[in-house]
């Protein structure tokens, strides 16, 4: 028999030693392999989860800061003078309609002007009799004039015809001629007069208007003091705090007092929410949202964006002559607000109150769905919180 060849000799047949050789040959061939079945699941896994991540940040981007505002306006009194409180009307948190007044000033001072102003328009309102009196007589005088001037021009004619007859004299003919020249000359000074007679009288009527004009706007704006002697609530509301004693003196340079209107009609159902900058850009007006609160534990409340705040107070440039001085950033990035709308009509919830909310975008809906699931697992959350 040929001996077997050595490349043939299996590894069973092979010596002890060449069989271990083989065994550390595989070994070393198999470990990447399993390094690399054992990591590739772990690098999927991780890769799918910094997807989500990414995709849920950027479209469905999340505000861990949902604030309710409501508007607060300052009561300021609206006399042009200071006065002093007489009476305070209202207590703190007490709710109030607009129009109930709030403390009154002492009208006295305000009356009194007003009766002085009254008197002072009665007397500048009458004419002027003398002025009036002088027209009528110039008026007279002219129509005197005209009179004699039409009864001189017939004589004149008449006596103009005589003379043509030879009836009268060249003398009396002179005599008529130098009448009708007279009360020619009469009547042109009598229209001369009567017209100085109407300037002056118009003259002092229209001097007289704007003085009773002006005391007419001094009369119109001391009865606007006198009515605002009464301070009353600009809205539906109330007062946080009321702080006025009697006898204080009050004016419209300083606010004496601060007042929280009701959530209005048209912002009765919107709210505030901040997002990070990265995230701000792809938010758009009519995108779909969703808003917790811990007041309702449970709930979720869909809502529509209703705008976007492109400015912060942080980055307003105050008016002012100064050159404008660029600050450097912080440590933290200020964030950027929207105004959400609440679907829900019935919507009320107290001012001040925090939340948290979600814009949803048409883009990667398996991350929108998981986020809103993580939604409503806060809601539930906010049970025991």
């Amino acid at each position: 028999m040929r001996p077997h060849s050595p490349l043939k000799t299996s590894a069973k047949n092979a010596p002890y030693g060449h069989r271990m050789s083989l065994k550390r040959r595989s070994r070393r061939l198999s470990l990447p392999v399993a390094i690399v079945l054992t990591a590739a699941p772990l690098v999927l896994f991780c890769t799918w989860l910094f997807y989500i991540t990414w995709a849920m940040n950027l479209y469905h981007p999340h505000s861990s800061d949902v604030q309710v505002l409501r508007r607060i306006v300052p009561i300021t009194p609206r006399t042009s003078k200071p006065g002093r409180v007489t009476e305070v009307m209202v207590s703190a948190n007490n709710p109030l309609k607009k129009g109930d007044v709030l403390f009154a000033i002492d009208p006295k001072p305000f009356e009194f002007e007003v009766t002085q102003l009254q008197a002072l328009l009665a007397a500048s309102q009458p004419g002027t009799p003398e002025l009036q009196a002088a027209l009528d007589r110039a008026v007279a005088a002219r129509e005197r004039a005209e009179v004699l001037t039409t009864q001189a021009q017939e004589s004149y004619e008449l006596q103009t015809e005589f003379r043509a007859r030879g009836a009268i004299t060249q003398a009396a003919l002179d005599a008529a001629k130098r009448n009708l020249e007279a009360a020619v000359q009469s009547e042109t000074d009598a229209h001369a007069a009567e017209e100085r007679a109407r300037r002056e009288l118009t003259s002092a009527a229209s001097d007289k208007s704007a003085v009773v004009a002006q005391v007419r706007q001094q009369l119109a704006a001391a009865a606007k003091d006198l009515a605002e002697t009464n301070v009353i609530a600009p809205c539906d509301g109330f007062a946080p705090s009321v702080d006025i004693p009697r006898g204080r003196i009050v004016s419209a340079a300083t606010a004496v007092m601060q007042f929280v209107c009701d959530v209005e009609e048209g912002s009765r159902d919107s709210v505030v929410a901040t997002l990070p900058q990265g995230a701000y850009p792809g938010v758009k007006a009519g995108a779909a949202a969703e808003v917790i609160f811990s007041t309702y534990p449970g709930r979720v409340f869909m809502a529509k964006v209703d705008g976007v705040i492109e400015i912060t107070s942080s980055r307003q440039i105050a008016v002012g002559s100064d050159i404008f001085a660029i600050t450097p950033p912080s440590a933290e990035l200020p964030r950027l607000a929207m105004i959400l709308k609440i679907d829900d009509p019935n919507f009320w919830i107290p001012a001040d109150a925090h939340g948290e909310a979600t814009v949803y975008a048409d883009h990667a809906p398996f991350t929108g769905t998981l986020r809103k699931g993580l939604m409503r697992m806060k809601a539930m959350i906010n049970y025991f919180l």
